[in-house]
């Protein structure tokens, strides 16, 4: 599992000095960006993603932690905005929040503008320790509902078995229910450090099918999206030089 950690450009150690984050969701419509006060707190949309971000972590995690510090050194506060990922998306696209974690594609890039790359994230397979070789055509893979699947497992090679929570994958697979479960490496890697006993009888299959070099993004449409992601990217240097 220390393999995964490699992949990361924003290191552990930028949640050295985090302070407590405390959600605030909203009781009324959000007011526009386009509208808000000069001093008004950057809104981050807090999604369930760890390692990289998560309200279960020491202050949101490691990358929820940079984007504070890096709006801290110019004086300002953020708004911890804690929301399922469909929601956040829609909320980023409107200019409402600021989100931590995002893979380009082209309609994406028609909607935002990108922070320098704050991770490279590992897609693959997780298989029983046991398994010898690669996946055979026809294999059983689980793999999260709405997950973005590389070409290799959009073009029906394998048996795509759809979970709506992706956590019983890791028994599926124990259980020989599936022959491997197809996820982001550290996400899932974070996942089977809290289920010792699964762990022992998981493995990563080397190599990656995808990597995916992972951003932090804000609406075209915000007035402030340049000079809020010149900050970040002042951060984003700071840490890999560290």
């Amino acid at each position: 599992m220390k393999a995964a950690a490699a992949g990361l450009l924003v290191l552990a150690a930028t949640l050295a000095g985090a302070g407590d984050v405390t959600a605030q969701p909203a009781a009324a419509p959000a007011t526009p960006a386009p509208s808000a006060p000069a001093d008004a707190a950057v809104p981050l949309c807090m999604t369930d993603f760890p390692p990289y971000v998560s309200a279960e972590l020491p202050g949101g995690g490691s990358l929820a932690v940079l984007a504070r510090r890096a709006f801290a050194a110019a004086g300002l506060a953020v708004q911890t905005l804690h929301v399922p990922w469909v929601r956040a998306f829609a909320l980023a696209k409107n200019g409402e929040c600021l989100l931590l974690t995002l893979w380009r594609n082209e309609e994406r890039d028609a909607l935002f503008r990108y922070s320098l790359p704050v991770a490279r994230m590992q897609l693959g397979f997780f298989v029983h320790v046991d398994r010898q070789g690669s996946l055979p055509a026809g294999a059983t893979v689980a793999y999260q509902r709405g997950s973005y699947l590389p070409p290799e497992l959009a073009s029906g090679r394998y048996k795509m078995y759809e979970l709506v929570d992706p956590r019983p994958g890791a028994e599926m697979l124990r259980r020989g229910r599936v022959d491997a479960v197809f996820s982001e490496r550290a996400t899932f890697e974070h996942q089977l450090m809290r289920q010792p006993r699964l762990a022992e009888s998981i493995r990563w299959q080397a190599p990656p099918v995808e990597i995916k070099p992972t951003f932090m993004a804000i609406s075209k449409k915000h007035p402030k999206a340049d000079a809020w992601l010149e900050l970040l990217n002042q951060e984003i240097r700071q840490s890999v030089r560290n």
